[in-house]
């Protein structure tokens, strides 16, 4: 009787990955609580102006764990192929594309104007351009099709992370552009992509993502060598930046990128020396970090015309008071999206069992 293949044993959880997942969101959730509802006297004080600086590392932290992210989970499908007909080709960006979809599907419905939808229908300039901005989770989807669309290429190791090295280097060299003045509606499109008002434009925030690419290609497991050569490189970056006060410098400029990525690989590091129990805790709050997103932006910002916490409360609670409202916010969206997920696995579950009881019916018959 010949052997049968079975497939790889599954790999472990990244420890660093999900603890950094997690620290993210929770990390996105109190600094926009606090946008929205310390009120001038608390952000005078120096505590706060020290943690404002260091809030600017809160998306290239998303971001580029979004990327190693990614990165892995193309690793794990491509293994998980191995012996049932791999994982190749445009079927990665076949496996990939629902999540592009609903990841700019979520980020242009947080955005739509319904304050501005006559404005829409004029063609006015200023409300589209609202609308066509560009978010977090417009970067990440769009960085995570351009990623796929690369591993589908089937390059060798070095040569992926060097497309990508290239690719970076390319983000921050166009993050650099001066803006256009666009007079039409693709132009006022295309300004949003690369720049305009955008909070999060393409590029540079793209690098980020590349970034978390080229560690998911080397790093692998984050723990033993690659996780010191992580430290390293991230202390040289560090190192070779921090003096020229970049902190308060425009997103665009390399030096601040740079920076910025020498302190997430240098936290990245020092997370892979968490106990696997650690990692085990903080990956569901990581899973759900798209649902929290979509919920507590609207519920502190507001949605459309409807107000949110920055509207109803407004900027005039102490540090402990505004505190307070980060974690009952995280709380409460935590929970929700916890919810949601119970609800979709009942779902598919549910669809499971009557799809197996069709199928008993009209074998029966």
């Amino acid at each position: 009787m010949a052997p049968t293949s079975l497939p790889p044993p599954p790999r472990p959880r990244l420890v660093a990955l999900d603890a950094a997942r997690a620290i993210g969101v929770v990390a996105m959730v109190v600094g926009h609580t606090l946008d929205a509802l310390l009120s001038p006297e608390a952000r005078a004080l120096p505590g706060v102006v020290t943690y404002w600086k260091l809030r600017g590392l809160t998306a290239p932290l998303f971001l580029l764990v979004a990327g190693w992210a990614v990165t892995e989970a193309i690793r794990r499908a491509r293994a998980r192929g191995e012996g049932r007909g791999a994982v190749r080709g445009f079927a990665i960006v076949r496996g990939r594309l629902p999540r592009v979809l609903l990841l700019l599907g979520v980020g242009a419905a947080l955005r739509w104007p319904g304050w501005g939808a006559a404005g829409l229908s004029a063609g006015d300039h200023a409300v589209w351009a609202h609308l066509l901005g560009l978010d977090a989770l417009h970067v990440i989807a769009l960085s995570l099709l351009g990623v796929a669309l690369v591993s589908a290429l089937e390059l060798r190791p070095r040569e992926e992370a060097l497309t990508f090295a290239l690719l970076l280097v390319a983000a921050v060299a166009f993050g650099m552009r001066e803006p256009g003045q666009p007079v039409t509606l693709p132009g006022v499109a295309w300004e949003q992509l690369l720049g305009g008002t955008s909070p999060f434009p393409l590029v540079p925030w793209s690098a980020y993502f590349l970034a978390g690419c080229l560690v998911g290609l080397t790093v692998r497991d984050g723990s033993g060598r690659p996780a010191l050569a992580m430290a390293a490189l991230g202390g040289v970056l560090f190192l070779a930046t921090f003096w020229q006060g970049v902190g308060s410098a425009p997103p665009g400029q390399p030096a601040l990128i740079a920076y910025r990525i020498g302190l997430v690989l240098l936290l990245l590091a020092a997370l892979s020396r968490l106990p696997a129990a650690v990692g085990a805790a903080a990956a569901p709050l990581g899973r759900h970090s798209l649902a929290v997103y979509a919920l507590h932006v609207p519920l502190v910002y507001g949605w459309s015309t409807v107000p949110g916490l920055a509207w109803r409360v407004g900027p005039a609670l102490s540090v402990a008071q505004a505190l307070g409202a980060a974690l009952l916010v995280l709380l409460a969206c935590a929970l929700v999206a916890a919810l949601l997920a119970a609800a979709r696995r009942a779902g598919r579950r549910g669809l499971g069992a009557l799809g197996a009881a069709l199928q008993r019916t009209s074998a029966a018959r």
